[in-house]
């Protein structure tokens, strides 16, 4: 696909975006004293974001690949495990029904298609660095013949 490259980008800005928002539904849905907004929760998920846009924007596609695979994954791995196997007022099926329950489910599984998306692009970008190496290297070897 090679789109993979120009998709990262929006990929990652809609996964900040929401996973800002659903900390603030979480806010809503959770019972006291879990329901305020950590600045500092905001902070290190910002700064990952842009570590990977950072990464999408300098490095190579495998590099970049790579970089987002990881980020996304264990994204995804978090994402799974708070939300649909810990048991806690988190989880999705525990949640407490209320105004605010449908919004934070559904940010979750927004969440959870962009996790995986990020994820499919990265192992897209991953094997594009790869053939386009070796696709170089065997043209330089017919070249040398």
């Amino acid at each position: 696909m090679k789109n993979a490259r120009k998709l990262i980008l929006p990929v990652v800005i809609a996964h900040w975006a929401v996973a800002v928002v659903h900390l603030f539904l979480a806010a809503e849905v959770l019972p006291a004293p879990n329901n305020h907004v950590s600045w500092l929760a905001i902070t290190l998920i910002t700064l990952g974001h842009l570590a990977v846009s950072i990464a999408w924007w300098k490095l190579g596609d495998k590099l970049s690949g790579l970089v987002s695979l990881i980020f996304f994954l264990a994204s995804l791995t978090a994402d799974l495990y708070e939300h649909f196997l810990h048991a806690s007022a988190n989880n999705v099926f525990m949640v407490a029904a209320g105004d605010w329950t449908a919004r934070f489910n559904m940010s979750v599984f927004i969440l959870l298609a962009l996790e995986i998306l990020g994820c499919l692009l990265g192992i897209l970008l991953l094997g594009r660095g790869a053939r386009n190496n070796s696709q170089a290297q065997f043209a330089n070897d017919n070249a040398l013949s």
